[in-house]
């Protein structure tokens, strides 16, 4: 049996400098969990944020110089571990040659690489622990549709079945900007091969979340898709991915962290599950997209009238038309007993904390 529980044993989570790492951490020691936090470096900026957090935890032991570069720099973590969580990834934002100290410096490069050589370590370190029984892998919904998905019917719904390297001819596949989408393909596929190949030691349960938001704990986790809603509290333009009008497809972390801790609780043959041991994380409390610049910045100021709410540039063809495709969560809610909170208890949770950690500075109306 490899479902993990409190009485295990401590278990390791990968990337607690980052956002859904940070959370994965509170959500475990919340639940009786003792903790193994893993950070790069806890000398940088970012490191000296976490462990600050951190230690105000209970049971958590940090330990550092956990490199998705390095082989073998998990091998301390996992030893005596009975479960991994390995959230810890190189984004766009993080591939600049200077977060990433051991890349390359190329986004594209560094981020597909990333991805694979952490994940080569994760599992070598956990075959070399001999005690870990279950990976929690936290992929992305970029893996089941891909970035910039094709037209597909109106209303159809994204399942676990469904592997973003199947809807693009190879040249777009292979293009630069799909290393991430491509990244989170190829690693849960060398997860499901090594844990196949470990004779039933360990097996990995995977999480496909969407765009990933909800409260800030410090200041080092913001960056994407968060800052992107704080700079609109704060009355101003996005900044990225795009100054244009986009589609946000939102999990709350709280949801997705909750999610992946009952994935390692649940003695389910995940396997045997429709679309195997993988689960989309998705569906913002029931909608399956908001545009930012209207139906976002409208939760903003309904939540918070008094604020100057920043807008959003429009194309000059008018933006993206909504998506044709759906993004839900049935699976995990009917199989692990998953729950999705409201979008609008979302956004406000990301610029309430904002506020709070001196992160943005509303503008208020008529000051």
């Amino acid at each position: 049996m490899t479902a993990i529980s409190p009485n295990d044993g401590p278990v390791a989570v990968t990337g607690c400098s980052g956002f859904t790492g940070g959370h994965m951490v509170r959500e475990l020691v919340i639940h009786g969990y003792r903790v193994r936090a893993c950070i790069r470096d806890a000398s940088s900026w970012r490191g000296q944020d976490c462990v600050e957090y951190l230690n105000r935890l209970p049971n958590v032991e940090i330990v550092d110089g956990c490199d998705l570069f390095v082989p073998g720099s998990y091998d301390a973590a996992f030893a005596g571990c009975s479960g991994v969580f390995h959230v810890a990834a190189v984004l766009g934002n993080s591939a600049d040659g200077k977060s990433q100290p051991l890349g390359s410096g190329n986004v594209s490069t560094d981020v597909y690489e990333g991805g694979m050589a952490g994940t080569r370590n994760v599992i070598d370190a956990v075959g070399r622990s001999g005690s870990v029984k279950r990976v929690l892998y936290t992929s992305s919904l970029a893996a089941v549709a891909g970035l910039g998905a094709p037209a597909m019917p109106p209303g159809y719904a994204w399942t676990e079945t469904d592997w973003a390297s199947g809807n693009f001819p190879e040249e777009i596949w292979n293009h630069p900007r799909m290393a991430y989408a491509r990244s989170k393909v190829d690693t849960e596929h060398l997860l499901n091969q090594a844990a196949d190949e470990s004779g039933d030691r360990w097996d990995v349960v995977t999480m496909n979340p969407a765009m990933i938001c909800g409260p800030i704990l410090f200041k080092a986790q913001v960056g994407q898709w968060i800052e992107q809603i704080g700079r609109l509290a704060a009355g101003l333009e996005p900044s990225w991915p795009t100054p244009y009008d986009m589609y946000y497809n939102i999990i709350d972390v709280r949801d997705l962290v909750k999610a992946e801790r009952l994935a390692a609780e649940s003695d389910v043959d995940h396997r045997a599950t429709n679309g195997g041991s993988r689960y989309i994380l998705h569906g913002s409390g029931g909608r399956s997209a908001l545009r930012f610049g209207t139906e976002v910045a409208d939760i903003i100021r309904e939540a918070f009238p008094s604020f100057v709410v920043g807008e959003a540039p429009v194309p000059e063809d008018g933006g993206p038309p909504p998506p044709a495709a759906i993004n839900h969560s049935r699976k995990a809610e009917s199989v692990l007993g998953a729950t999705l909170r409201p979008v609008e208890d979302t956004i406000r949770a990301v610029v309430e904390t904002s506020i709070e950690l001196g992160i943005i500075e509303p503008r208020l109306r008529g000051a």
